[in-house]
């Protein structure tokens, strides 16, 4: 090591020039990041290429390189949305409780994430793909992916016991059907009391499912 080196000390030492692909990945991040920036503040119809570049701050060729078509970029998208709201719950699971009441929780954490602006952008994704061929094969794919995500990670939030009952899997189908129809009622009719209300209801019948669907 030389001398200069010893002088900068440990922290001067430590900030290593990024690797390539440390600067892709970054790249890659910011531009998820602003098209999820660009649906949640203009919608679909406004998040164009050249606004989600703008917001990231990052060239055209930078932009076509990992994204080629608008359609590429806005499946990756629904998969960077399913990761922020993982990523969310992974950091919450720590302060849920335990026993019967874990139950209760953990349903409540899965509707704040239908309830959110994330959610919504999903919602306008799905509703463009009903006429765009390009985006909806590829969106399908990752809506599988996304679900199965979602699945594995409530089994993981409600633990073995509650995960290993024989209607697990469907008690959860059907809270995430009921979740997606409850979040649409809300957005469209602003009837927020009555589907806070039905909410509630399905965290009390949520328990008995458990052990009566196949």
């Amino acid at each position: 090591m030389t001398v200069t080196a010893l002088r900068r000390g440990p922290a001067a030492r430590a900030r290593a020039p990024r690797t390539q692909a440390q600067r892709r990945d970054e790249t890659r991040a910011a531009l998820l990041d602003a098209a999820v920036a660009s649906l949640v503040a203009g919608g679909f119809a406004r998040t164009t290429t050249l606004e989600v570049q703008r917001r990231a701050g990052v060239s055209r060729g930078a932009l076509l390189h990992h994204f080629p078509s608008k359609a590429e970029l806005l499946v990756a998208t629904i998969a960077h949305l399913a990761e922020m709201r993982g990523r969310d719950l992974r950091q919450r699971a720590a302060s849920l409780p335990t026993g019967p009441a874990r139950i209760e929780a953990v349903l409540d954490l899965l509707w704040e994430c239908f309830a959110g602006p994330l959610f919504q952008v999903s919602l306008e994704l799905r509703a463009a793909a009903r006429t765009d061929a390009e985006l909806r094969a590829p969106l399908v794919s990752a809506e599988r992916a996304v679900h199965e995500r979602i699945l594995h990670q409530a089994a993981a939030l409600f633990g073995a016991e509650v995960a290993g009952r024989p209607g697990f899997a469907a008690a959860m189908d059907l809270t995430l059907h009921l979740m997606m129809g409850a979040a649409m009622t809300t957005l469209t009719h602003s009837d927020e009391p009555r589907v806070a209300t039905r909410i509630h209801q399905w965290k009390t019948l949520f328990p008995t499912l458990l052990e009566k669907i196949p």
